[in-house]
């Protein structure tokens, strides 16, 4: 990358991180983009980024050995820190046969779960010492945020041995009451399956997981969490049944009831996040969460799956929390619209209900 192009694209980056983007996005033929409080935003005043201009940021960003691994892999993930305050998760992927690159903005140290905004009610994760807790969510639902701040309230409050298991390590945990071992797929280990396998010969007391991409590492996280550890794996799913079944559905159908019953035995809950734009240009994190208990352990087991929202909307003086029920507190304390509500209902009849 030339001196201008560097120039213009470190200002790009400085820029969104001052106006509190959440990330930055270059692709061929369209100018530089921003996400601010939900929001996309076309930066009107710069030029359409160019193959040669993404491509220069990608060889000025990526080593030769991940240059390597980028073009044979088509789609790599790393994390930088840009002039010792700016921390990014940066995406390389292809669009149309062109790169394409994405800078997600994140916080430099881990926040505890107390600073995140959330409910009191999540503050029970913390004090668990073993089973399965899932942390779901779509792309920037905020769930490692979550899944982290969890971790680091732990690292905080108990004398632990902590280990996360991540591609690639989005925040930097410091060992506070706790010992805490961080290792990066790819450089620090081959693959999950494989980091996974040695957990037990590690001495670990708490375990979080980024990703279970293969089904030997969801077997191998559910056997961990049924053998003293408690372990937090986060999951691409935008509701709590939909965790729990892309859980099961994944193996073939002569092993899932295998897999249901473990996965009953050893789960804790399941806590799915969506972050949503507020009233006065903040963006407000709104929960679903299921804790286990024996109604829940018998639909998991004989696959009513379906029947777990009726449950967590029937359970609330249990702890448990509705999505829909959360929404409709937010629009009532005037926090979220109406209208931003609805769009983001899981059942929009439910929350008119609720909001009548």
């Amino acid at each position: 990358m030339d001196t201008a192009q560097s120039l213009t694209f470190r200002r790009l980056l400085t820029e969104a991180f001052k106006k509190g983007a959440s990330d930055l996005h270059f692709t061929v033929g369209s100018r530089p983009t921003v996400r601010i409080h939900g929001s996309l935003q076309a930066l009107e005043s710069e030029e359409f980024s160019t193959e040669i201009s993404v491509r220069d940021i990608v060889t000025t960003l990526l080593a030769a050995d991940e240059q390597k691994k980028f073009s044979e892999q088509r789609d790599y993930i790393i994390t930088r820190v840009f002039d010792e305050r700016i921390r990014c998760k940066v995406h390389f992927f292809h669009q149309e046969g062109l790169p394409a690159i994405s800078f997600r903005f994140l916080s430099m140290a881990p926040k505890a779960l107390k600073d995140l905004n959330v409910p009191p009610q999540l503050g029970h994760f913390v004090t668990v010492k073993e089973g399965l807790l899932i942390v779901t969510g779509g792309y920037g639902s905020g769930r490692t945020t979550l899944a982290t701040g969890i971790l680091e309230e732990i690292n905080r409050s108990r004398v632990e041995h902590i280990m996360t298991i991540e591609r690639p390590i989005e925040y930097n945990l410091v060992g506070n009451k706790s010992i805490v071992n961080q290792r990066e797929v790819g450089s620090d280990v081959v693959d999950f399956d494989t980091a996974l396998h040695y957990v037990q010969e590690e001495d670990v007391d708490v375990l979080l997981v980024s990703d279970m991409p293969t089904l030997d590492s969801i077997r191998r996280v559910l056997e961990l969490a049924g053998a003293g550890i408690y372990v937090i794996t986060i999951m691409n799913a935008d509701s709590v049944p939909r965790a729990l079944e892309k859980i099961s559905t994944l193996f073939e159908e002569h092993h899932q009831q295998h897999i249901r019953g473990l996965l009953a035995d050893v789960l804790v809950g399941v806590v799915a996040q969506a972050l949503l734009p507020g009233i006065g240009g903040s963006v407000i994190p709104v929960q679903e969460v299921l804790l286990n208990n024996e109604s829940v352990k018998s639909m998991i087991v004989s696959g009513r799956l379906g029947q777990l929202d009726q449950l967590i909307k029937s359970s609330r003086a249990g702890g448990m929390m509705s999505f829909d029920h959360e929404l409709a507190t937010l629009v009532r304390n005037s926090r979220v619209s109406k209208d931003t509500a609805l769009q983001s209902a899981h059942d929009r009849a439910t929350l008119e209900s609720l909001l009548r």
